[in-house]
């Protein structure tokens, strides 16, 4: 079995679950962005998805990508809680 490692992206196909976990916390209102933090020319509303269905990398710019490392903490943080909790 491999060994998540927390703060850094193994492959692309972390990237994008990270990216996947921002959208949809984002559509399900858990993540609210305040109106004017970002320009509709960059961050998120920037990133477009290739042809085979999978995201531009060349689209993504830093600020989507440190919002992207948000939702999956949280997530990973979740995951320990109740790992401890399980153990007690």
């Amino acid at each position: 079995m491999i060994e998540n490692r927390k703060n850094y992206r193994d492959s692309r196909v972390e990237f994008e679950r990270h990216i996947n976990l921002l959208i949809e916390s984002i559509q399900n209102g858990k993540m609210i962005i305040p109106k004017g933090l970002l320009k509709p020319d960059e961050g998120i509303f920037k990133m477009r998805y290739s042809p085979n269905k999978r995201i531009n990398l060349n689209t993504i710019d830093e600020s989507a990508r440190t919002m992207a490392m948000r939702p999956a903490m949280e997530r990973h943080i979740e995951y320990e809680k109740n790992q401890i909790n399980t153990k007690k």
